[in-house]
Protein backbone atom coordinates (compact mmCIF):
# COMPACT_ATOMS: atom_id res chain seq x y z
CA UNK A 1 0.00 0.00 0.00
CA UNK A 2 1.40 3.41 -0.96
CA UNK A 3 1.80 6.32 1.44
CA UNK A 4 -1.11 8.03 -0.31
CA UNK A 5 -3.32 4.97 0.18
CA UNK A 6 -2.27 4.77 3.84
CA UNK A 7 -3.14 8.44 4.43
CA UNK A 8 -6.49 7.97 2.72
CA UNK A 9 -7.27 4.90 4.86
CA UNK A 10 -6.40 6.84 8.02
CA UNK A 11 -8.66 9.72 6.98
CA UNK A 12 -11.46 7.22 6.40
CA UNK A 13 -10.90 5.72 9.87
CA UNK A 14 -10.99 9.15 11.49
CA UNK A 15 -14.15 10.14 9.59
CA UNK A 16 -15.90 6.92 10.63
CA UNK A 17 -15.01 7.57 14.28
CA UNK A 18 -16.25 11.17 13.98
CA UNK A 19 -19.59 10.03 12.53
CA UNK A 20 -20.14 7.58 15.37
CA UNK A 21 -19.38 10.21 18.00
CA UNK A 22 -21.84 12.54 16.27
CA UNK A 23 -24.51 9.81 16.38
CA UNK A 24 -24.02 9.10 20.09
CA UNK A 25 -22.15 11.83 21.91
CA UNK A 26 -19.83 11.04 24.79
CA UNK A 27 -20.69 12.64 28.14
CA UNK A 28 -18.46 15.68 28.52
CA UNK A 29 -17.58 16.33 32.16
CA UNK A 30 -14.71 17.40 34.41
CA UNK A 31 -11.97 14.90 35.22
CA UNK A 32 -10.46 16.06 38.54
CA UNK A 33 -7.25 14.07 38.14
CA UNK A 34 -6.38 15.86 34.88
CA UNK A 35 -6.71 19.45 36.06
CA UNK A 36 -3.44 21.35 35.54
CA UNK A 37 -3.18 22.33 39.23
CA UNK A 38 -3.24 18.66 40.26
CA UNK A 39 -0.74 17.69 37.56
CA UNK A 40 1.51 20.56 38.62
CA UNK A 41 1.26 19.57 42.29
CA UNK A 42 2.48 16.07 41.51
CA UNK A 43 5.28 17.31 39.26
CA UNK A 44 6.49 19.73 41.95
CA UNK A 45 6.38 16.92 44.51
CA UNK A 46 8.92 15.06 42.37
CA UNK A 47 11.07 18.15 41.90
CA UNK A 48 9.95 19.01 38.36
CA UNK A 49 9.44 22.68 37.41
CA UNK A 50 6.03 23.64 36.03
CA UNK A 51 4.32 26.71 34.61
CA UNK A 52 1.93 28.69 36.85
CA UNK A 53 -1.56 27.51 35.96
CA UNK A 54 -2.99 31.03 35.95
CA UNK A 55 -0.89 32.05 32.94
CA UNK A 56 -0.35 28.69 31.24
CA UNK A 57 -1.21 27.42 27.77
CA UNK A 58 -3.27 24.23 27.95
CA UNK A 59 -4.18 21.79 25.18
CA UNK A 60 -6.78 19.06 25.50
CA UNK A 61 -6.87 16.31 22.89
CA UNK A 62 -10.29 14.72 22.47
CA UNK A 63 -12.21 16.91 24.90
CA UNK A 64 -15.70 16.34 23.40
CA UNK A 65 -17.89 19.41 24.15
CA UNK A 66 -15.38 20.96 26.53
CA UNK A 67 -16.79 19.73 29.83
CA UNK A 68 -13.27 19.27 31.17
CA UNK A 69 -11.59 22.34 29.69
CA UNK A 70 -14.21 25.10 29.70
CA UNK A 71 -14.38 25.33 33.54
CA UNK A 72 -10.61 25.89 33.61
CA UNK A 73 -10.94 28.72 31.09
CA UNK A 74 -13.67 30.34 33.20
CA UNK A 75 -11.52 30.06 36.34
CA UNK A 76 -8.23 31.27 34.78
CA UNK A 77 -8.94 34.24 32.49
CA UNK A 78 -5.23 34.99 31.93
CA UNK A 79 -4.43 31.46 30.75
CA UNK A 80 -5.03 30.17 27.21
CA UNK A 81 -6.88 26.95 26.37
CA UNK A 82 -7.22 24.98 23.15
CA UNK A 83 -9.24 21.82 22.56
CA UNK A 84 -9.16 19.58 19.49
CA UNK A 85 -11.82 16.95 18.81
CA UNK A 86 -13.24 15.29 15.70
CA UNK A 87 -16.83 15.27 16.97
CA UNK A 88 -18.58 18.02 15.03
CA UNK A 89 -21.78 18.06 17.10
CA UNK A 90 -19.86 18.12 20.37
CA UNK A 91 -17.55 20.92 19.26
CA UNK A 92 -20.57 22.99 18.27
CA UNK A 93 -22.19 22.36 21.66
CA UNK A 94 -18.97 23.38 23.39
CA UNK A 95 -18.68 26.55 21.33
CA UNK A 96 -22.23 27.49 22.29
CA UNK A 97 -21.36 27.09 25.97
CA UNK A 98 -18.20 29.17 25.52
CA UNK A 99 -20.25 31.93 23.88
CA UNK A 100 -22.83 31.82 26.65
CA UNK A 101 -20.06 32.27 29.21
CA UNK A 102 -18.46 35.07 27.19
CA UNK A 103 -15.03 33.43 27.30
CA UNK A 104 -12.31 34.73 24.99
CA UNK A 105 -9.38 32.62 26.23
CA UNK A 106 -10.47 29.26 24.82
CA UNK A 107 -10.68 27.84 21.31
CA UNK A 108 -12.45 24.60 20.35
CA UNK A 109 -11.19 23.20 17.07
CA UNK A 110 -12.92 20.44 15.10
CA UNK A 111 -9.86 18.70 13.70
CA UNK A 112 -7.91 15.49 14.05
CA UNK A 113 -4.97 15.52 16.44
CA UNK A 114 -2.89 14.37 13.46
CA UNK A 115 -3.22 17.92 12.09
CA UNK A 116 -1.56 19.60 15.09
CA UNK A 117 1.69 21.20 13.97
CA UNK A 118 4.12 23.99 14.88
CA UNK A 119 1.54 26.67 14.05
CA UNK A 120 -0.34 25.68 17.20
CA UNK A 121 2.56 26.79 19.38
CA UNK A 122 3.74 25.12 22.58
CA UNK A 123 1.72 24.12 25.64
CA UNK A 124 2.54 23.89 29.33
CA UNK A 125 -0.10 21.22 29.95
CA UNK A 126 -1.42 18.65 27.49
CA UNK A 127 -4.37 16.45 28.48
CA UNK A 128 -5.60 13.40 26.56
CA UNK A 129 -8.32 11.61 28.49
CA UNK A 130 -10.03 8.64 26.85
CA UNK A 131 -8.25 8.85 23.49
CA UNK A 132 -5.09 6.74 23.25
CA UNK A 133 -6.68 3.28 23.53
CA UNK A 134 -9.59 4.21 21.27
CA UNK A 135 -7.86 5.37 18.08
CA UNK A 136 -5.93 3.52 15.33
CA UNK A 137 -2.18 2.85 15.83
CA UNK A 138 -1.19 5.64 13.43
CA UNK A 139 -3.14 8.16 15.52
CA UNK A 140 -1.63 6.75 18.72
CA UNK A 141 1.83 7.37 17.32
CA UNK A 142 0.78 10.87 16.22
CA UNK A 143 -0.38 11.62 19.77
CA UNK A 144 3.02 10.85 21.25
CA UNK A 145 4.67 12.87 18.48
CA UNK A 146 2.41 15.87 19.08
CA UNK A 147 3.01 15.78 22.82
CA UNK A 148 6.77 15.57 22.34
CA UNK A 149 6.84 18.41 19.81
CA UNK A 150 4.29 20.72 21.46
CA UNK A 151 5.32 20.54 25.15
CA UNK A 152 6.93 23.73 26.40
CA UNK A 153 10.30 23.52 28.21
CA UNK A 154 8.37 23.14 31.50
CA UNK A 155 5.47 21.21 30.00
CA UNK A 156 3.83 18.06 31.36
CA UNK A 157 1.22 15.77 29.80
CA UNK A 158 -1.50 13.50 31.17
CA UNK A 159 -2.70 10.50 29.15
CA UNK A 160 -5.30 7.91 30.14
CA UNK A 161 -5.56 4.43 28.61
CA UNK A 162 -6.79 0.89 29.20
CA UNK A 163 -4.22 -1.34 30.87
CA UNK A 164 -3.08 -4.93 30.49
CA UNK A 165 -3.42 -7.51 31.83
CA UNK A 166 -6.46 -6.31 33.83
CA UNK A 167 -8.50 -5.00 30.89
CA UNK A 168 -8.20 -8.38 29.19
CA UNK A 169 -11.15 -9.48 31.35
CA UNK A 170 -13.39 -7.05 29.49
CA UNK A 171 -12.09 -8.10 26.10
CA UNK A 172 -14.46 -11.06 26.47
CA UNK A 173 -17.45 -8.74 26.24
CA UNK A 174 -15.98 -6.64 23.43
CA UNK A 175 -15.27 -9.80 21.41
CA UNK A 176 -18.78 -11.12 22.01
CA UNK A 177 -20.42 -7.86 20.97
CA UNK A 178 -18.28 -7.36 17.87
CA UNK A 179 -18.83 -10.98 16.77
CA UNK A 180 -22.61 -10.69 16.86
CA UNK A 181 -23.63 -7.06 16.28
CA UNK A 182 -23.74 -5.81 12.68
CA UNK A 183 -21.45 -2.92 11.83
CA UNK A 184 -23.82 -1.38 9.27
CA UNK A 185 -26.57 -0.24 11.66
CA UNK A 186 -26.83 3.00 13.61
CA UNK A 187 -25.18 3.62 16.96
CA UNK A 188 -28.46 3.52 18.90
CA UNK A 189 -29.46 0.20 17.32
CA UNK A 190 -26.00 -1.27 18.04
CA UNK A 191 -26.26 -0.31 21.71
CA UNK A 192 -29.75 -1.82 21.97
CA UNK A 193 -28.42 -5.05 20.48
CA UNK A 194 -25.48 -4.97 22.90
CA UNK A 195 -27.80 -4.62 25.89
CA UNK A 196 -29.88 -7.55 24.70
CA UNK A 197 -26.80 -9.77 24.37
CA UNK A 198 -25.35 -8.68 27.73
CA UNK A 199 -28.63 -9.51 29.45
CA UNK A 200 -28.72 -12.91 27.76
CA UNK A 201 -25.10 -13.67 28.69
CA UNK A 202 -25.75 -12.66 32.28
CA UNK A 203 -28.90 -14.76 32.64
CA UNK A 204 -28.03 -17.83 30.59
CA UNK A 205 -24.37 -18.61 31.12
CA UNK A 206 -24.12 -22.30 32.02
CA UNK A 207 -20.40 -22.30 32.77
CA UNK A 208 -19.87 -23.01 36.51
CA UNK A 209 -16.32 -21.68 36.55
CA UNK A 210 -14.44 -18.41 36.14
CA UNK A 211 -15.87 -17.64 32.70
CA UNK A 212 -19.42 -17.99 33.96
CA UNK A 213 -18.66 -15.83 36.99
CA UNK A 214 -17.30 -13.14 34.68
CA UNK A 215 -20.43 -13.17 32.54
CA UNK A 216 -22.77 -13.13 35.52
CA UNK A 217 -21.04 -10.37 37.50
CA UNK A 218 -19.70 -8.03 34.84
CA UNK A 219 -22.50 -8.67 32.38
CA UNK A 220 -24.92 -7.20 34.90
CA UNK A 221 -22.64 -4.22 35.66
CA UNK A 222 -22.10 -3.39 32.01
CA UNK A 223 -25.83 -3.68 31.43
CA UNK A 224 -26.27 -0.65 33.66
CA UNK A 225 -23.63 1.43 31.88
CA UNK A 226 -24.69 4.52 29.86
CA UNK A 227 -25.33 4.11 26.14
CA UNK A 228 -22.39 6.30 25.14
CA UNK A 229 -20.02 4.20 27.26
CA UNK A 230 -21.09 0.90 25.71
CA UNK A 231 -20.92 2.38 22.21
CA UNK A 232 -17.46 3.88 22.46
CA UNK A 233 -15.77 1.46 24.88
CA UNK A 234 -16.99 -1.85 23.45
CA UNK A 235 -18.31 -1.26 19.92
CA UNK A 236 -15.75 1.02 18.27
CA UNK A 237 -13.26 -0.33 15.72
CA UNK A 238 -10.32 0.48 17.97
CA UNK A 239 -9.76 -0.35 21.62
CA UNK A 240 -6.20 -1.28 22.41
CA UNK A 241 -5.05 -1.84 25.98
CA UNK A 242 -1.38 -1.35 26.86
CA UNK A 243 0.97 -2.86 29.37
CA UNK A 244 2.66 -0.06 31.25
CA UNK A 245 6.01 -1.23 29.82
CA UNK A 246 4.57 -0.92 26.32
CA UNK A 247 3.18 2.54 27.09
CA UNK A 248 6.50 3.75 28.52
CA UNK A 249 8.37 2.36 25.52
CA UNK A 250 6.03 4.11 23.07
CA UNK A 251 6.55 7.36 24.95
CA UNK A 252 10.32 6.87 25.00
CA UNK A 253 10.25 6.44 21.22
CA UNK A 254 9.27 10.12 21.11
CA UNK A 255 11.72 11.26 23.80
CA UNK A 256 9.07 11.29 26.53
CA UNK A 257 9.40 9.73 29.97
CA UNK A 258 6.96 8.39 32.54
CA UNK A 259 6.93 10.56 35.67
CA UNK A 260 4.13 9.09 37.79
CA UNK A 261 0.49 8.15 37.90
CA UNK A 262 -2.19 10.70 38.78
CA UNK A 263 -3.08 8.50 41.76
CA UNK A 264 0.31 7.94 43.37
CA UNK A 265 -1.20 5.58 45.93
CA UNK A 266 -1.19 2.94 43.16
CA UNK A 267 2.59 3.32 42.89
CA UNK A 268 3.19 2.43 46.55
CA UNK A 269 3.94 -1.29 46.79
CA UNK A 270 3.50 -1.07 50.57
CA UNK A 271 -0.21 -0.42 49.97
CA UNK A 272 -0.50 -3.97 48.65
CA UNK A 273 0.87 -5.49 51.85
CA UNK A 274 4.39 -6.21 53.16
CA UNK A 275 4.69 -9.57 51.38
CA UNK A 276 3.81 -8.02 48.02
CA UNK A 277 6.17 -5.11 48.62
CA UNK A 278 9.04 -7.46 49.43
CA UNK A 279 8.33 -9.72 46.47
CA UNK A 280 8.18 -6.79 44.03
CA UNK A 281 11.38 -5.24 45.41
CA UNK A 282 13.18 -8.55 44.98
CA UNK A 283 11.94 -9.01 41.43
CA UNK A 284 12.48 -5.47 40.15
CA UNK A 285 15.51 -4.21 42.03
CA UNK A 286 13.81 -0.84 42.32
CA UNK A 287 13.18 -0.29 38.60
CA UNK A 288 10.19 2.05 38.36
CA UNK A 289 8.46 0.68 35.26
CA UNK A 290 9.06 -2.93 36.26
CA UNK A 291 7.56 -2.18 39.67
CA UNK A 292 4.52 -0.57 38.06
CA UNK A 293 4.09 -3.58 35.78
CA UNK A 294 4.17 -6.02 38.71
CA UNK A 295 1.65 -3.95 40.66
CA UNK A 296 -0.68 -3.84 37.66
CA UNK A 297 -0.47 -7.64 37.44
CA UNK A 298 -1.06 -8.19 41.14
CA UNK A 299 -3.81 -5.60 41.46
CA UNK A 300 -5.66 -6.38 38.22
CA UNK A 301 -5.59 -2.75 37.20
CA UNK A 302 -7.66 -1.91 34.11
CA UNK A 303 -7.10 1.82 33.58
CA UNK A 304 -4.22 4.27 34.00
CA UNK A 305 -3.81 8.04 34.05
CA UNK A 306 -0.12 8.63 33.49
CA UNK A 307 1.95 11.82 33.55
CA UNK A 308 4.75 12.29 31.01
CA UNK A 309 7.60 14.79 30.77
CA UNK A 310 10.32 15.34 28.22
CA UNK A 311 12.97 12.63 28.59
CA UNK A 312 15.71 15.18 29.16
CA UNK A 313 13.93 16.42 32.29
CA UNK A 314 14.35 13.11 34.12
CA UNK A 315 17.65 14.38 35.53
CA UNK A 316 15.73 16.79 37.76
CA UNK A 317 13.31 14.18 39.13
CA UNK A 318 13.68 13.41 42.83
CA UNK A 319 12.03 10.13 43.83
CA UNK A 320 13.51 10.07 47.34
CA UNK A 321 10.36 11.35 48.99
CA UNK A 322 9.69 11.59 52.70
CA UNK A 323 7.12 13.20 55.02
CA UNK A 324 9.19 16.39 54.91
CA UNK A 325 8.48 16.58 51.16
CA UNK A 326 4.98 17.79 52.01
CA UNK A 327 6.20 21.14 53.35
CA UNK A 328 5.28 24.06 51.09
CA UNK A 329 2.71 21.91 49.27
CA UNK A 330 -1.02 22.56 49.02
CA UNK A 331 -3.27 19.55 49.33
CA UNK A 332 -6.96 18.74 49.19
CA UNK A 333 -8.67 16.04 51.20
CA UNK A 334 -10.94 13.54 49.52
CA UNK A 335 -14.63 14.03 50.09
CA UNK A 336 -16.34 12.68 53.22
CA UNK A 337 -13.30 11.79 55.31
CA UNK A 338 -14.09 10.74 58.86
CA UNK A 339 -11.89 10.67 61.97
CA UNK A 340 -12.67 8.42 64.92
CA UNK A 341 -10.93 7.03 67.95
CA UNK A 342 -10.49 3.26 68.20
CA UNK A 343 -9.03 2.31 71.57
CA UNK A 344 -5.53 3.82 71.59
CA UNK A 345 -5.52 4.69 67.87
CA UNK A 346 -7.13 7.40 65.72
CA UNK A 347 -8.47 6.30 62.35
CA UNK A 348 -9.05 8.59 59.36
CA UNK A 349 -10.89 6.91 56.47
CA UNK A 350 -13.03 7.51 53.40
CA UNK A 351 -16.18 5.72 52.18
CA UNK A 352 -14.11 3.75 49.67
CA UNK A 353 -12.27 1.90 52.42
CA UNK A 354 -8.90 3.70 52.41
CA UNK A 355 -7.61 4.48 55.90
CA UNK A 356 -4.65 5.69 57.94
CA UNK A 357 -4.05 5.28 61.69
CA UNK A 358 -2.04 7.35 64.16
CA UNK A 359 -1.55 6.80 67.90
CA UNK A 360 -1.04 10.53 68.49
CA UNK A 361 -3.95 12.56 69.84
CA UNK A 362 -2.13 15.73 68.77
CA UNK A 363 -1.66 14.38 65.24
CA UNK A 364 -5.36 13.50 65.16
CA UNK A 365 -6.17 17.09 66.17
CA UNK A 366 -4.12 18.29 63.21
CA UNK A 367 -6.01 15.96 60.87
CA UNK A 368 -9.29 17.18 62.37
CA UNK A 369 -8.29 20.73 61.44
CA UNK A 370 -7.63 19.52 57.90
CA UNK A 371 -11.12 17.98 57.71
CA UNK A 372 -12.71 21.12 59.16
CA UNK A 373 -11.11 23.21 56.40
CA UNK A 374 -12.69 21.10 53.64
CA UNK A 375 -13.41 21.98 50.83
CA UNK A 376 -10.56 24.50 51.15
CA UNK A 377 -7.04 23.25 50.52
CA UNK A 378 -4.53 23.08 53.36
CA UNK A 379 -0.81 23.08 53.99
CA UNK A 380 1.28 21.34 56.62
CA UNK A 381 1.34 24.62 58.55
CA UNK A 382 -2.47 24.71 58.71
CA UNK A 383 -2.45 21.32 60.42
CA UNK A 384 0.73 21.48 62.46
CA UNK A 385 -0.27 24.73 64.15
CA UNK A 386 -2.64 22.58 66.20
CA UNK A 387 0.44 21.09 67.91
CA UNK A 388 2.39 23.33 70.34
CA UNK A 389 5.97 24.31 69.51
CA UNK A 390 8.50 21.98 71.09
CA UNK A 391 6.35 18.89 70.74
CA UNK A 392 8.55 17.45 68.00
CA UNK A 393 7.39 13.86 68.51
CA UNK A 394 3.75 14.67 67.78
CA UNK A 395 4.70 17.00 64.95
CA UNK A 396 6.70 14.19 63.35
CA UNK A 397 3.77 11.81 63.82
CA UNK A 398 1.44 14.28 62.12
CA UNK A 399 3.82 14.55 59.17
CA UNK A 400 3.96 10.76 58.98
CA UNK A 401 0.17 10.58 59.04
CA UNK A 402 -0.16 13.17 56.25
CA UNK A 403 2.44 11.34 54.17
CA UNK A 404 0.52 8.09 54.66
CA UNK A 405 -2.72 9.89 53.72
CA UNK A 406 -1.09 11.02 50.47
CA UNK A 407 0.16 7.47 49.86
CA UNK A 408 -3.37 6.16 50.46
CA UNK A 409 -5.08 8.77 48.22
CA UNK A 410 -6.88 10.38 51.15
CA UNK A 411 -5.29 13.68 50.18
CA UNK A 412 -4.17 14.95 46.76
CA UNK A 413 -1.62 17.58 45.87
CA UNK A 414 -2.41 20.82 44.06
CA UNK A 415 -0.17 23.68 42.96
CA UNK A 416 -2.72 26.36 43.76
CA UNK A 417 -4.71 26.94 46.95
CA UNK A 418 -8.47 26.45 47.00
CA UNK A 419 -10.55 28.49 49.42
CA UNK A 420 -14.15 27.89 50.42
CA UNK A 421 -16.03 31.17 50.16
CA UNK A 422 -19.05 31.55 52.40
CA UNK A 423 -22.15 33.30 51.12
CA UNK A 424 -22.07 36.99 52.02
CA UNK A 425 -24.80 39.59 51.88
CA UNK A 426 -24.78 39.50 48.07
CA UNK A 427 -23.55 35.99 47.19
CA UNK A 428 -21.94 35.37 43.84
CA UNK A 429 -21.89 31.92 42.28
CA UNK A 430 -19.29 30.82 39.76
CA UNK A 431 -20.15 31.63 36.12
CA UNK A 432 -20.14 27.92 35.23
CA UNK A 433 -22.68 27.13 37.95
CA UNK A 434 -24.92 30.03 36.91
CA UNK A 435 -24.92 29.04 33.26
CA UNK A 436 -25.38 25.33 33.94
CA UNK A 437 -28.33 26.02 36.24
CA UNK A 438 -29.88 28.38 33.67
CA UNK A 439 -29.57 25.58 31.10
CA UNK A 440 -31.41 23.17 33.38
CA UNK A 441 -28.40 20.98 34.16
CA UNK A 442 -28.64 18.61 37.11
CA UNK A 443 -24.95 19.01 37.93
CA UNK A 444 -22.14 21.53 37.50
CA UNK A 445 -18.37 21.79 37.85
CA UNK A 446 -17.21 23.33 41.10
CA UNK A 447 -14.09 25.37 41.82
CA UNK A 448 -12.22 22.18 42.78
CA UNK A 449 -13.00 20.86 39.27
CA UNK A 450 -15.40 18.23 40.54
CA UNK A 451 -18.85 17.37 39.24
CA UNK A 452 -21.41 18.28 41.91
CA UNK A 453 -25.20 17.82 41.89
CA UNK A 454 -27.70 20.68 41.77
CA UNK A 455 -31.09 20.39 43.42
CA UNK A 456 -34.17 22.31 42.15
CA UNK A 457 -33.78 25.13 44.68
CA UNK A 458 -30.15 25.65 43.66
CA UNK A 459 -31.13 25.64 40.00
CA UNK A 460 -33.69 28.34 40.70
CA UNK A 461 -31.27 30.50 42.69
CA UNK A 462 -28.00 30.18 40.80
CA UNK A 463 -28.83 32.18 37.64
CA UNK A 464 -29.69 35.15 39.90
CA UNK A 465 -26.55 34.86 42.05
CA UNK A 466 -24.37 37.32 40.14
CA UNK A 467 -23.33 39.35 43.20
CA UNK A 468 -25.94 42.09 42.77
CA UNK A 469 -28.82 40.58 44.78
CA UNK A 470 -29.11 40.46 48.56
CA UNK A 471 -30.84 37.69 50.50
CA UNK A 472 -34.26 39.38 50.30
CA UNK A 473 -33.97 39.53 46.51
CA UNK A 474 -33.04 35.85 46.39
CA UNK A 475 -36.08 35.01 48.50
CA UNK A 476 -38.11 36.93 45.90
CA UNK A 477 -36.64 34.66 43.21
CA UNK A 478 -37.67 31.51 45.06
CA UNK A 479 -41.13 32.92 45.72
CA UNK A 480 -41.66 33.76 42.02
CA UNK A 481 -40.48 30.32 40.90
CA UNK A 482 -42.82 28.61 43.37
CA UNK A 483 -45.82 30.74 42.46
CA UNK A 484 -45.17 30.01 38.78
CA UNK A 485 -45.24 26.29 39.52
CA UNK A 486 -41.59 25.71 38.59
CA UNK A 487 -40.56 25.00 42.18
CA UNK A 488 -42.35 23.41 45.11
CA UNK A 489 -41.90 23.60 48.87
CA UNK A 490 -43.12 21.33 51.62
CA UNK A 491 -43.46 21.60 55.37
CA UNK A 492 -44.06 18.56 57.56
CA UNK A 493 -44.26 16.51 54.33
CA UNK A 494 -47.17 18.64 53.13
CA UNK A 495 -47.05 20.94 50.07
CA UNK A 496 -46.99 24.66 50.80
CA UNK A 497 -49.11 26.54 48.25
CA UNK A 498 -50.30 29.82 49.80
CA UNK A 499 -48.11 32.86 48.94
CA UNK A 500 -47.38 33.79 52.54
CA UNK A 501 -46.36 30.26 53.44
CA UNK A 502 -44.19 29.98 50.34
CA UNK A 503 -42.23 33.10 51.20
CA UNK A 504 -41.85 31.98 54.79
CA UNK A 505 -40.47 28.57 53.81
CA UNK A 506 -38.19 30.14 51.18
CA UNK A 507 -36.73 32.45 53.84
CA UNK A 508 -36.22 29.49 56.17
CA UNK A 509 -34.43 27.42 53.55
CA UNK A 510 -32.21 30.07 51.96
CA UNK A 511 -29.40 30.08 54.60
CA UNK A 512 -29.07 26.29 54.42
CA UNK A 513 -29.04 26.28 50.63
CA UNK A 514 -26.34 28.98 50.51
CA UNK A 515 -24.26 27.09 53.07
CA UNK A 516 -24.58 23.94 50.94
CA UNK A 517 -23.42 25.86 47.87
CA UNK A 518 -20.38 27.05 49.81
CA UNK A 519 -19.53 23.49 50.83
CA UNK A 520 -19.90 22.43 47.20
CA UNK A 521 -17.37 25.14 46.19
CA UNK A 522 -19.62 26.92 43.69
CA UNK A 523 -19.56 30.35 45.40
CA UNK A 524 -16.86 32.84 44.44
CA UNK A 525 -15.22 35.53 46.54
Amino acid sequence: MSATDTDEALRDDIERIAQRYDQLQYESKPFPHSQPARLAGLAQYFGVDVAPVGSARVLEIGGASGGNLIPHAARHPEAQFVEVDIGRAQIEAGRARVAQLGLTNIELRCESLTEIDASWGSFDYIIAHGVLSWVPPAVQDAMFRVISERLSPVGIACISYNVLPGWRMFQTFRDALLLTIPDDIGATERVASARDLLAFMHARSCDPGVYGDLLRIWGERLGGAPDYYLAHEYLEDANQAFGVREFAAAAAGHRLAYLCDCDISTMMSANYGPEVAQYVRTRTNGDLIATEQYLDIIGGRTFRQSILVAEKRLASVNRAQSPASLFDRNFLIRDRLTLEQQEDQYLVSDPGGAWVRTPSKAAADGIARLIERHPSSSTVKDCIDAIPDGNERDRAMLLDALYNMLSSYLIVLTSEPAVMVTAGDRPKASPIARVDAANGAQATTNLRHELVPLDPVMCALLPAMDGTRDHAALIDVLEREALAGRLSFTRDDQPVTDPGGIREVAAEQLPGVLAAMARLSIIEG
